[in-house]
């Protein structure tokens, strides 16, 4: 097993994924693979676009734009008001980058989930996340679009700045309600499985650590990232340990009217289920061969 895996001993200590940093983990970490800026073809997330990921200066917490002047990020490690945004709008790390300071801080109800405003829009050239416009509830999980779904988990590198960018994946588990560090809500969930688990994703296969709070949990639908989670605790389950980030889809409403103060809103995009996906790849494929 990866000595990258398993330093779970000060997470667990804490509910919140809080300030002490350390690396997302993954089973078997390659830079190449894993870390954006190292601006490689075999990087995972290479087929999308990360520009709308900010990271603050010094590389602590983490923006995810959701409109055109707000972000998303984590209410109990979030960029404070007057800090500054760094949105890199490519892989490269000698790329292009645009800045941006945070105007204001709102937090959604009594969750873990804050949605930040920023001086001015970054502009055309970083992206705008859609969130996945399909809630769900507990009891509905198992038979909703995200049941088994992978995901992209979104968390820091070694070492610090805004550069500090790392990319795992991981099966989409289970939908709770959770109160941790004060707050309340619900919570979408992914194993920390091993080699043999069912849903194991090989060296990918990407687990939370202290520091990654506020970062992105994504899913994809058409070739785009949509917006799914904004992670927030680590919890002890009654086998293994889990990572939990906060279910956007679930808070549409109370984050649109926080948007609708400045004329914004969320675009929403409708996920279809894995199934639908297969089986209009199996339709495409039989239309091809009748035609050839």
């Amino acid at each position: 097993m990866s000595t990258n895996k398993h330093i779970l001993t000060l997470v667990l200590s804490i509910a919140c994924v809080g300030s002490s940093s350390a690396a997302l983990s993954l089973e078997n970490y390659s830079s190449v693979k894993h870390h954006r800026y190292a601006n490689d073809p075999a990087f995972i997330g290479s087929a999308y676009d990360w520009s709308g990921t900010g990271r603050e200066s010094g590389g602590v917490h983490w923006a995810t734009m959701i409109s055109p002047t707000h972000f998303l990020s984590a209410y109990h490690y979030y960029p404070a008001p007057g800090s500054s945004i760094l949105f890199h709008t490519d892989n490269d790390p000698s790329g292009t980058t645009v800045s941006r300071t945070v105007g204001s801080i709102t937090r959604v109800g009594g969750t873990d989930l804050v949605v930040g405003s920023l001086n001015a829009a970054p502009g055309a050239s970083i992206a705008i996340y859609s969130v996945s416009a399909d809630p769900t509830t507990i009891a509905g999980f198992a038979s909703s679009v995200y049941a088994n779904r992978e995901a992209f988990v979104v968390g820091r590198d070694s070492g610090s700045g805004t550069e500090s960018f790392r990319v795992g994946r991981n099966l989409l588990d289970g939908l709770e309600s959770n109160t941790e560090g004060g707050s309340t809500g619900d919570i979408i969930t992914f194993d920390d499985d091993s080699p043999g688990d069912t849903g194991f994703l090989g060296d990918d296969e990407a687990f939370l650590q202290s520091g990654d709070s506020g970062g992105p949990l994504f899913i994809t639908s058409g070739g785009e990232l949509v917006l799914t989670g904004i992670h927030w605790t680590i919890l002890p389950d009654s086998g293994p340990t889990y990572s939990g980030s906060t279910f956007v889809p679930n808070y549409i409403s109370e984050i649109n009217t926080i948007l609708s103060g400045s004329g914004e809103s969320l675009t929403l995009t409708s996920v279809p289920e894995p199934s639908t996906i297969i089986l209009l790849g199996l339709s495409s494929l039989c239309l091809l061969t009748r035609r050839r």
